[in-house]
């Protein structure tokens, strides 16, 4: 999607949206926030995938209400 140099593009939209651009392989970095709440149900965003993707960790904040923030890139 983005062949020249320039500003990171950030794709917002709604799981089914974030699954195909995981399962093509399109994204270079996975921002992820967990929030400390167990839901028992949800929409996975991963489920798409053919084979397991190993993914490095970059980076990781925890917060003080429990959260914490993980910087994700494929490796």
């Amino acid at each position: 999607m983005k062949a020249q140099e320039g500003k990171p593009i950030i794709a917002h939209g709604g799981a089914s949206f974030a699954r195909g651009l995981f399962a093509r392989g399109l994204v270079d970095q996975y921002d992820l926030l967990v929030h400390p709440v167990a839901l028992g149900k949800g929409l996975p965003v991963f489920s798409d995938l053919a084979m397991p993707r190993p993914l490095k960790l970059m980076n990781s904040k925890a917060f003080p209400g429990g959260s914490v923030a993980k910087i994700y890139r494929p490796t």
